[in-house]
C-alpha cells in the first residue's frame, strides 16, 4: 500500500540524516545522501529561521518564485568548470544510483535559491523600492547575498525585473481593497493559522508600502 505523505515547503533536508528529501524526490529510495553538501545542510536552517522571520505565508510566496527565477539564469550561464557532472559523482540515491541532472542542480544550488527566496520574502526591498522608484537596491543585493556574483539585468525581460512587475502589480490590486481576505486568493496559506484572539493582529497579513490602485 501507498503512502503519501504532505510536507511543507520549507522541508528540503534531513538534517538528522543528512539527505536530501524536497523537491524531486518521490519515495525514499530517490532520497540523496548530501553530506557532502555542508552549504545545502546549512540552507535547511536558513530556511527554517526566515519562516520565524518573515512568516510562513510570504516565504512560502517566494521560494517557488525564487527557484524558478534562480533556475532560468542558470539557463543562460555555462557551467564551464563541469560542476554538474563533479556534484553528481560525490552524490547517491538510496540505491546507489547518481541523481538526475535537474536534481543536482537542485541540491546543490538550494542555498542560493533559499537566499534568494528570503530576500524576495522580505519588506526592506519594498520599502526602497516606494522610495527611490527604482530596485537597484534588489538588484545590487543579488551579488551581495552570493546568490548570484555580478547580476546585472539584461533588459525588462529579465526574471527579477519580470517578478519585481508582478508583485508590484498585485499589491497595488490587494492595497486597494485593504480586505485582508484578499490574501488568501493571491496569497494562500500553507498551513492553518492557530485561533487568534478578536483584537490580535495576524501575523502574516501585511500591507505592502506600494501605493493601491484607484478607480478613474
Amino acid at each position: 500500500m501507498t503512502v503519501t505523505c504532505w510536507t511543507t515547503h520549507g522541508r528540503n533536508v534531513c538534517l538528522r540524516h543528512r539527505l536530501w528529501i524536497g523537491n524531486g524526490i518521490a519515495n525514499a529510495d530517490e532520497q540523496v545522501d548530501i553530506s557532502r553538501l555542508p552549504d545545502t545542510l546549512r540552507a535547511q536552517r536558513h530556511h527554517r529561521n526566515l519562516v520565524a522571520r518573515h512568516g510562513r505565508r510570504w516565504v512560502r510566496n517566494a521560494y517557488p518564485d525564487a527557484r524558478k527565477m534562480y533556475f532560468a539564469w542558470l539557463q543562460q550561464s555555462a557551467d564551464p568548470f563541469d560542476l554538474l557532472d563533479t556534484a553528481r559523482r560525490i552524490l547517491t540515491d538510496g540505491t546507489g544510483k547518481l541523481p538526475s541532472p535537474d536534481l543536482t542542480l537542485t541540491m546543490v544550488f538550494h542555498p542560493q535559491v533559499v537566499t534568494l527566496a528570503g530576500l524576495l520574502a522580505g519588506r526592506e526591498w519594498e520599502r526602497r523600492a516606494v522610495a527611490t522608484g527604482h530596485v537597484t537596491r534588489l538588484v545590487e543585493q543579488i551579488t551581495v547575498r552570493n546568490i548570484l556574483l555580478g547580476y546585472v539585468p539584461k533588459d525588462r525581460k529579465d526574471p527579477l525585473i519580470q517578478w519585481v512587475e508582478q508583485h508590484s502589480s498585485t499589491h497595488k490590486f490587494v492595497a486597494f481593497h485593504r480586505s485582508p481576505r484578499i490574501y488568501d486568493a493571491f496569497f494562500p496559506r500553507e498551513t492553518i493559522p492557530p485561533p487568534r484572539q478578536p483584537d490580535e493582529a495576524d501575523a502574516e497579513t501585511r500591507w505592502s508600502p506600494f501605493h493601491p490602485y484607484y478607480r478613474c
